[in-house]
């Protein structure tokens, strides 16, 4: 009688390689803590999702007595439409790779993971540049943040950080000096310290010369669920195949919460 259980032929389970691959998106610059993740996705790929961006005009005033506002605050909103993407990454390897290198599937597995991250990351940034609100002229001394963050239009200002170009690291270091306060124990995980209380981090995902002060709400990331990994074998010629991906679409939701400094 012909056996009823079919004998493991991958050289790692299934589950260690999707442990691995959560392991690795986690240690990365994680974009999704400079976003509001929102898993109301109902369209699949290719359908249109159309957002709605709201900004503001309109301003507080001090009055005379017996004398009345001359302006109004008023929302706007512009309607932007977005096309539903299913992102995904791809691993094949054969069961001889592995064998005779053990380093080839770990190389393997994160190198998904750093492509979903790069993915989300570059279109994150193409969000914030979509900014309205800016500081131009900047040379990176501290009346720039200072005067960004003047241009920062809600009186809370919890929850805000910089993300500035990584070629800016030692000019921005420089024109502040003393100004930035630098907190070693978050060093390795690439919050490198403050600027007026606001935590900052650099990217080589942000366009040179630039900068972006923003709070997770300028960014919304639409989706239905987490990254899902999947696994296709095709035991005739002993080759694995692994598949990591996500329905996403990436808009800007709040102009209001980020201001693009360009030098």
């Amino acid at each position: 009688m012909a056996p009823t259980t079919t004998p493991t032929t991958t050289p790692y389970a299934n589950f260690i390689i999707e442990n691995k691959i959560e392991s690795v998106l986690a240690t990365k610059l994680n974009m999704q803590q400079f976003v509001t993740v929102d898993f109301s996705l109902q369209a699949s790929a290719g359908m249109t999702k159309k957002i709605h961006v709201y900004s503001s005009t309109g301003s507080a005033e001090d009055l005379a007595q017996g004398a009345g506002n001359t302006v109004s605050i008023a929302p706007q909103w512009e309607e932007a439409e977005y096309t539903v993407i299913e992102t995904q990454a791809r691993f094949p390897y054969f069961d001889e790779q592995a064998m005779t290198d053990p380093a080839f599937i770990e190389a393997g597995i994160k190198g998904l993971a750093e492509a979903m991250t790069n993915d989300i990351t570059s279109k994150v940034i193409a969000e914030f540049g979509s900014a309205t609100l800016a500081q131009t002229g900047c040379t990176w001394v501290l009346n720039d943040f200072i005067d960004a963050l003047s241009k920062y239009p809600h009186e809370d200002e919890e929850g805000l950080f910089f993300i500035i170009n990584t070629a800016l690291r030692g000019p921005v270091r420089k024109a502040l000096k003393d100004e930035l306060k630098y907190v070693e124990d978050f060093a390795r995980t690439g919050y490198i310290g403050h600027i007026m209380g606001v935590p900052v981090f650099f990217s080589d995902a942000v366009p040179a010369s630039t900068a972006y002060l923003a709070t997770k709400e300028a960014v919304t990331l639409f989706t239905k669920k987490a990254v899902e990994t999947e696994y296709e074998r095709n035991a005739n010629i002993r080759q694995t195949t692994v598949y990591t991906r996500q329905p996403r679409v990436i808009a800007l939701t709040d102009a209001t919460r980020v201001v693009k400094m360009t030098a």
